[in-house]
């Protein structure tokens, strides 16, 4: 279902400019309890005391050596030199998450072919049409588990159809739903992926809300990908826009990671090119932020605030589930992160009878998604009730 949430956000923002009660669940930013964006003020203040040489220079197509190491190390973390032992690995600098879906798209596909998809899922589609790409789906849910069933069976289905396939997991913290994968079921898609050794798999591990995950380890499913033989390319898409809360910066990397190094010899020359002749270079401020929270001491700054915001996304999004619970209000599983799903039956129109009562939200296949990351805990108080009365559900 192709909507425009920016759209949907302005007219709860007109909205709030008539009447004090609008409730606007339709963007995934996060504001603090004094409705206020951000909520990092290392993040702002880094922002404030960049130069002039560290915001308005060009920078190296693929955000120079020093981007690459460190967007590599953090995504990597601890696990970066276990993993560089097994992997060949290398990045290029993307405007956002976004950046690396558009490029993997446009690189590892041609016009008419498929991506292949979950059914609930964020608007990969856009990216898809932009490249005249179709969609191929799996069942994303067996209950409050990963269909493992359909993921297999559809995936077979598709790598008879053609040769090289992009296969899209985002985890941790879902989009839209909140859903998490276990260990175990990201070790049983990896074993599928493993199965398909007729294909060429270009694994896109679409990873924005790593650090909002409230796993006991965020980063422990990454070492899992070594696992994966010679003919899977991993592209971790990463998202620092998410990560430092700066989301009109658009900082991201494409990082390529395969058992086969000329797999990620021949992917890098192409992320460049594809980058050069499609937004010439990611900001040179978004970049020169990344390094500066790169460093220790600044990292550590950072994580003070993000630790806050993740308790705090955390508290409001437990209390929103609990009060659905109580009341009968179905969602889909839910873990961590930003959004939740409500489910209901006719998702357009019950988004417009919501918007009637100024709750403003997104509708898409199956429900309609509340970003739980932009409410106060006294909006979420009482909400899952509205909604429910709302919608006769």
């Amino acid at each position: 279902m192709a909507v425009d949430i920016l759209k949907i956000s302005k007219d709860a923002q007109e909205a709030a400019k008539k009447h004090k009660d609008v409730i606007n669940a339709s963007i995934g930013m996060f504001y603090d309890e004094e409705k206020q964006i951000g909520g990092m003020p290392t993040v702002s203040k880094a922002i404030k005391n960049l130069t002039d040489e560290e915001i308005l220079p060009y920078p190296a197509v693929d955000g120079g050596a020093t981007f690459k190491k460190n967007v590599i190390s953090w995504v990597l973390g601890k696990y970066e030199h276990e993993i560089k032992e097994k992997m060949f690995v290398n990045a290029c600098a993307t405007p956002g998450g976004s950046g690396a879906i558009a490029s993997t798209f446009s690189i590892f596909s041609k016009p008419g072919e498929s991506i292949f998809v979950s059914n609930i899922r964020w608007q990969y589609e856009r990216f898809a049409d932009r490249a005249k790409l179709d969609v191929f789906e799996h069942n994303l849910f067996d209950g409050d588990q990963f269909d493992m069933v359909s993921f297999k069976e559809k995936l077979n289905e598709l790598c008879k159809i053609q040769k090289q396939v992009i296969v899209i997991i985002n985890d941790p913290c879902h989009n839209p739903t909140g859903f998490t994968l276990s260990e175990q079921e990201f070790k049983g898609i990896i074993d599928v992926l493993n199965e398909m050794k007729h294909n060429d798999i270009v694994f896109l591990y679409d990873l924005a809300y790593l650090e909002y995950s409230h796993e006991e380890d965020n980063r422990k499913k990454i070492t899992f990908l070594p696992l994966l033989k010679s003919h899977v390319l991993t592209i971790i898409g990463f998202s620092g826009s998410k990560t430092f809360g700066a989301y009109g910066l658009r900082l991201g990397a494409a990082i390529m990671l395969s058992v086969n190094e000329t797999k990620v010899k021949d992917a890098y020359p192409k992320y460049v090119n594809e980058a050069r002749g499609s937004w010439s270079a990611t900001p040179t401020v978004s970049i020169e932020l990344f390094n500066k929270f790169s460093i220790e001491s600044n990292r550590k700054e950072f994580n003070h605030d993000l630790n806050k915001i993740n308790s705090l996304v955390q508290e409001r999004s437990q209390s929103f589930i609990s009060q659905a619970k109580e009341i009968g209000l179905k969602t889909h599983p839910f873990r961590s992160g930003f959004y939740t799903v409500v489910l209901t039956n006719n998702p357009e129109t019950d988004y417009l009878k919501l918007a009637e009562h100024r709750i403003f939200a997104v509708p898409m296949s199956g429900g309609v998604r509340f970003a739980l990351c932009s409410l106060s805990k006294n909006e979420i108080k009482g909400l899952p009730q509205k909604i429910k009365s709302i919608l006769n559900l």
